[in-house]
């Protein structure tokens, strides 16, 4: 990955044609180096460039799925917005993992945990399957979700993180998208008014993405609205992260909707999850 210097002064080149023609279209290459996020959602930090409060949190715990997290991980990374990871998990000693297992078998090491983070600009809370059903009926984590978002600036969730949102109550009367699997029932059983067409939906603080790969597009997004203060209402600045990402995605059939899929594969997908009761699991899932 390049240097977020060497990246920024590498992105500003592409529009240099177009500013000789336009001056007053984008910002100057020192311009856009020097861009602060406004409002900044990077961490405070002290003299020692210790961790003091606030920034962009985002939740793990054992079974999260890796790319829920580590997708808009990178996006807020490569925008220079220093996200963390958070830990939500317990050891049998009740002390919060710092190593956390993903799904897939991945582990990632939590900067933080929730019993010594209690305020952030954003939370991103990744989703997964059961085990983000039963993230959903943990209260302890639930309260800290309620208690940090008092005073986020956006609270965000993606794929069946959206449940875990719901389960907290933060979905009712909110419009909202979350991963294919029965999504308008499971929306609407917290309260929510599903928008699951969408890859991602903002409504007010709440910002929900749709399943996996849509948290790169959600985390964008987000980047685009917090540097949107440069000349190009964060055009410039976001194509410069997509760039540092390569974010340009060719998969090579069509698919990856619900409306892009064959309806059998569709099908087989869904009875799959099925057997195994999430649906009827998430449904008895109460908003505490």
């Amino acid at each position: 990955m390049l240097p977020r210097s060497l990246l920024l002064i590498a992105a500003t080149l592409l529009p240099l044609a177009a500013s000789a023609t336009d001056p007053a279209r984008h910002l100057s290459r020192e311009e856009l180096i020097a861009l602060a996020p406004s409002p900044d959602i990077r961490p405070t930090v002290d003299a020692t460039k210790q961790y003091v409060s606030g920034g962009i949190g985002i939740l793990i715990y054992d079974g999260v799925n890796a790319m829920d997290a580590l997708g808009p991980y990178q996006t807020f990374s490569s925008a220079g917005l220093r996200p963390m990871l958070i830990s939500a998990t317990k050891d049998a000693q009740g002390n919060y993992k710092s190593v956390i297992t993903s799904n897939s078998n991945m582990q990632m090491t939590a900067h933080r945990n929730i019993g010594n983070t209690t305020d952030l600009e954003v939370l991103v809370v990744p989703g997964g399957a059961f085990e983000t059903a039963l993230l959903a009926t943990n209260t302890e984590v639930l309260n800290w979700i309620k208690a940090v978002d008092r005073n986020t600036i956006w609270t965000t969730s993606v794929c069946t993180g959206s449940w875990v949102l719901g389960a907290a109550g933060l979905l009712q009367g909110k419009k909202a998208t979350s991963n294919w699997y029965h999504a308008d029932e499971l929306l609407a059983h917290f309260g929510a008014i599903p928008k699951s067409g969408q890859r991602y939906v903002f409504d007010g603080k709440i910002i929900t993405g749709a399943g996996v790969t849509a948290g790169i597009d959600m985390a964008l997004a987000l980047v685009k609205k917090v540097f949107q203060n440069d000349l190009n209402g964060g055009r410039d600045y976001t194509q410069a992260v997509m760039l540092e990402l390569q974010y340009d995605p060719r998969p090579p059939i069509k698919g990856g909707a619900p409306e892009k899929t064959d309806p059998a594969v569709f099908d087989a997908m869904q009875w799959m999850y099925d057997y195994f009761g999430l649906a009827d699991y998430v449904r008895q899932i109460p908003i505490q």
